[in-house]
């Protein structure tokens, strides 16, 4: 299998979507969906790993992130008007039965699509999120919506990424996460906490027929326990996985977390150029 990442765009709901793939377009869909206000860069730790394991990743910068144009310029501010591009991208790329794995306002997003589409998705993984995450002060988003409410953008970047990384993550990657958090327009950053603070899906959890897995750093300060571990209790068949000294970001702070989702995968006979078709 080839690793190696590479981009392409496409056009969806007239947002010019694009997005970081790698694998061969025959092998098992994994759709990758980066945090609030960043880009498909996140996931360059991950996309080669699957890759070489058979699936085809792809992580698409989500609309008027990193690479990707809004359609109008007018941003998205609702958890399941992303799921539903997404959902749309799919469909258009001929991707059936995709794994969905996201961190904080992806892993929302993943957990949206688990209870609209699950019957059509065989895992998911959720990191870094819940149903409901009311964890941002409505107020400060507000002031981040004006010109002058973040005028050094990017040193609060900067200084919440380095403070949301555990004590037990890698620092090379630490250094990569907080320079990728300097970037970005934080019109984006904030519309996505909009929709992250109002989204809420916990009347819908036993809906989700698919298996979920809920991934969780214990030094995560975004996203307290209790709103993981009640995510979980109200989907069926779902479990939690602490992963211990990490924060808000799994996916890059530790090499554990490819081996921790493969793992999962292949307990429900996803891997090893074998994945679920229902």
């Amino acid at each position: 299998m080839n690793p190696e990442i590479t981009g392409r765009y496409v056009e969806i709901q007239g947002h010019r979507l694009y997005m970081d793939v790698g694998g061969e377009p025959s092998g098992q869909p994994m759709l990758l969906i980066h945090t609030a206000g960043q880009q498909s860069l996140q996931w360059r730790f991950v996309i080669p790993y699957f890759a070489e394991r058979g699936f085809y990743a792809l992580a698409p910068d989500l609309p008027g992130h990193g690479k990707s144009l809004l359609d109008k310029f007018a941003p998205l501010e609702n958890v399941h008007a992303f799921a539903e591009v997404l959902w749309d991208l799919l469909r258009h790329l001929h991707l059936d039965h995709p794994v969905v794995v996201g961190c904080s306002i992806g892993g929302d997003i993943a957990l949206d699509l688990a209870v609209h589409h699950g019957a059509e998705i065989p895992a998911v993984v959720a990191c870094q999120a819940a149903a409901f995450t009311p964890t941002f002060p409505p107020q400060i988003i507000e002031m981040g919506l004006e010109d002058s409410g973040v005028p050094s953008y990017s040193d609060q970047g900067y200084l919440s990424g380095l403070s949301a990384c555990g004590s037990k993550a890698e620092k090379e990657r630490v250094a990569e996460i907080v320079w990728t958090r300097r970037l970005g327009d934080p019109k984006i950053y904030y519309s996505d906490l909009k929709a992250w603070i109002h989204h809420d899906l916990r009347p819908h959890l036993s809906k989700v027929s698919c298996p979920v897995l809920c991934v969780w750093g214990n030094e995560d300060y975004f996203v307290p326990r209790h709103l993981v571990e009640e995510t979980v209790a109200g989907i069926p068949n779902s479990r939690l996985e602490i992963v211990d000294g990490i924060g808000h970001y799994p996916h890059i702070e530790t090499r554990e977390f490819n081996p921790l989702v493969e793992r999962f995968l292949q307990s429900l006979g996803i891997g090893k150029g074998k994945w679920a078709k229902k």
